[in-house]
């Protein structure tokens, strides 16, 4: 008798392979949703954020109105001038910043709440600049570091408030006070901040009475800060690295009446232009005979590190003042306004180049006229800066920075144009 045939169980392996891919697909599909969905619900108050725009050689300037005031535009390089449609009449923008790979110019303007809050402006849309801050006390002179990686979508930047310095989130509008460090969390706020005590106590009490200025300095480690003080002004140093769980204190740099700071982007120093020289206390240091010591110098611009010593570019006893420092994208060099005084009066006596360090090999430039608020152009060919004639109004110029061929108006006879800014943005290679 024929023994019956048994059926193969080949089949059952590959029912069971055919479910498990399945099993995988469905995995992958599900986490691919759930990892959307958190992205989204992270981003889903600011997707504006992830807009990108070609702004390669514009400029960014505060147009003054002939009733005084003042309007953010923006002036592509043929020089077609942008105004923001969310401008509301007889109100004023100020403080114009860009976001670091310049796909959005950011300032602070008052069209809103009658205080100044900070808004967004996407250069490649037709919308209106988005406010970003809400509140009841004034906000103003973001920065945003010049030595970050980051994303537009993703750099914080350090603004002033009451005079303390915060970090601001454009993403979800949220400020968190970095400056002078307090005790409890006060941050993480986006509405009024109206019941935040005074923090300046101790250390940052002898140093000055608000903050007027914060910028990342040190390869985004340090925080160098302009204090007002009774009568002046002083530049500090704050490390934000903490030590046993505290920051360490705060070093003052230079005391002056008026500091003025940019920061260089490949190694993070501080450029400083100080006019008339302060000792930090109200009586002088004295020698070892105890006659007080005497003034370094009046006025000076500078270079100080973190961690190097301190170099002066060019100090004097009061005949030349120094402003507007900007650097270029390489490091090498800095534009600075050069002013004359004489009997008391201060005469704007034209633009000059120094180099970052001691270099002998180093070919300034030199240029005579009423020059305001010079800013180097990313490819370091060229500086813009505000340039009033006699007669006229303050026009946008373009300038070759080897001083080759002449300026080139960007603004004509459109108006009256000052503090301009270049897009960091450059070429694609």
């Amino acid at each position: 008798m024929a023994t019956p045939e048994k059926k193969s169980n080949s089949v059952l392996p590959k029912i069971s392979r055919s479910l498990a891919y399945r099993t995988l697909f469905l995995v992958v599909v599900v986490g691919g949703m759930i990892y959307g969905l958190e992205w989204f619900l992270q981003h889903r108050s600011d997707l504006g954020a992830l807009r990108e725009s070609n702004t390669v050689g514009w400029v960014s300037a505060i147009q003054y109105m002939p009733e005084g005031y003042q309007q953010a535009v923006l002036i592509e390089p043929n020089g077609t001038i942008h105004k923001d449609p969310g401008y509301v009449a007889k109100t004023n923008d100020r403080d114009v910043t860009w976001s670091p790979h310049g796909n959005f110019l950011y300032f602070a303007s008052d069209r809103a709440e009658h205080n100044f809050n900070i808004y967004r402006w996407s250069p490649g849309s037709n919308e209106a600049a988005e406010q970003r801050t809400i509140g009841t006390r004034s906000r103003g002179n973001l920065r945003f570091s010049v030595q970050t990686e980051e994303k537009d979508s993703e750099a914080k930047g350090l603004l002033t408030t009451g005079g303390l310095v915060q970090e601001f989130d454009p993403n979800n509008s949220s400020t968190a006070q970095v400056l002078p460090p307090s005790q409890k969390e006060i941050s993480q706020s986006q509405g009024d901040e109206s019941g935040t005590e005074s923090q300046f106590e101790g250390i940052y009490g002898t140093l000055g009475t608000s903050f007027r200025e914060g910028q990342w300095c040190g390869g985004h480690r340090y925080i160098a800060a302009i204090m007002e003080r009774e009568a002046g002004e002083s530049l500090i140093l704050q490390d934000m690295q903490p030590v046993d769980g505290k920051l360490p204190t705060p070093k003052p740099l230079v005391t002056g009446e008026h500091i003025e700071i940019a920061i260089n982007p490949k190694d993070g120093n501080i450029v400083y232009c100080l006019q008339n020289f302060q000792w930090p206390t109200a009586t002088p240091p004295a020698d070892k005979n105890g006659k007080p010591i005497k003034k370094p110098f009046v006025n000076a611009i500078g270079v100080l590190s973190p961690t190097e010593q301190p170099i002066t570019l060019s100090a004097n006893n009061g005949q030349l003042l120094f402003s507007s420092p900007s650097i270029s994208s390489d490091g090498k060099s800095i534009a600075v306004i050069v002013s004359t005084v004489k009997n008391g009066e201060v005469q704007i006596g034209g633009l000059a180049t120094f180099p970052t360090s001691n270099d002998p090999q180093f070919k300034p430039l030199r240029l005579q006229g009423e020059f305001h608020e010079p800013s180097w152009s990313p490819d370091g060919q060229h500086i813009v800066a505000s340039i009033k004639l006699p007669g006229k109004p303050y026009s946008i110029y373009a300038i070759p920075s080897d001083g080759s061929s002449a300026p080139i108006n960007l603004t004509g006879d459109k108006g009256d144009f000052r503090y301009p800014r270049y897009s960091p943005q450059q070429k694609s290679n």
